[in-house]
């Protein structure tokens, strides 16, 4: 279900209306002209709906398993995302992968933020796309940038005490449909348990160039 966000004018229309009730010839209220900081105003109460981006933060270790359109598996790795909402509303996602033969990759998403419908802007250097809440799952599509065809989406749905979580991704390019991702994390920390140096170092954990999950 899409959380309602009133527009400019329906705040300020409301809040004319919330105080005009006060004014009588005793205690007059003049109105003038003013102005709202209405992205603030917007956003803070949109941040204040949100029910199910909070449950998400942390750090979630699990498994990814890679399946082709024919129901064969491809690939597999260990995952570690590392999850935090900040003070301002602002929404930071660091992806970091593990092959059994060695090979590690690190995908920080960078500081994403939500608009004023609630809804979650990716826009980095390897994704475009957007989250959304709906009753009681996380959805999200994206496009990969080095494959400009591509279009996934993808489900998140916390299971059991709230500590473990599945997740799923439909791969489609163009016409065609590619496949899924399986993926089952449980979270090992919570946000106010990351470790702060963790953000200090990431700058040297971050993978550039093409990813073995990107296929």
């Amino acid at each position: 279900m899409r959380m309602y966000i009133p527009s400019q004018q329906v705040v300020v229309n409301a809040f004319k209306s919330k105080i005009s009730g006060f004014t009588n010839h005793q205690h007059k209220i003049f109105l003038t002209p003013f102005t709202i900081p209405f992205n603030s105003f917007i956003l803070n109460n949109a941040m204040a709906e949100l029910r199910l981006f909070p449950k998400h933060t942390g750090i979630w270790e699990g498994t990814y398993i890679r399946i082709n359109a024919q129901g064969e598996k491809t690939n597999e790795w260990k995952s570690r995302l590392t999850i935090k909402l900040n003070e301002d509303g602002s929404y930071h996602q660091v992806n970091q992968y593990f092959w059994a033969d060695g090979h590690q990759e690190c995908h920080d998403f960078g500081v994403c933020h939500f608009n004023e419908e609630g809804v979650l802007i990716f826009d980095s250097p390897r994704i475009q796309g957007y989250s959304w809440e709906t009753k009681d799952s996380v959805c999200l599509i994206w496009t990969y940038l080095n494959r400009p065809g591509s279009k996934l989406f993808e489900m998140i749905d916390l299971i059991g005490d709230g500590t473990h979580r599945v997740r799923n991704w439909r791969w489609t390019e163009n016409d065609e449909f590619q496949g899924i991702t399986m993926i089952e994390e449980r979270r090992v920390a919570t946000q106010d348990e990351i470790d702060p140096k963790f953000w200090n170092d990431l700058p040297n954990l971050r993978t550039s160039g093409p990813s073995r999950s990107d296929h």
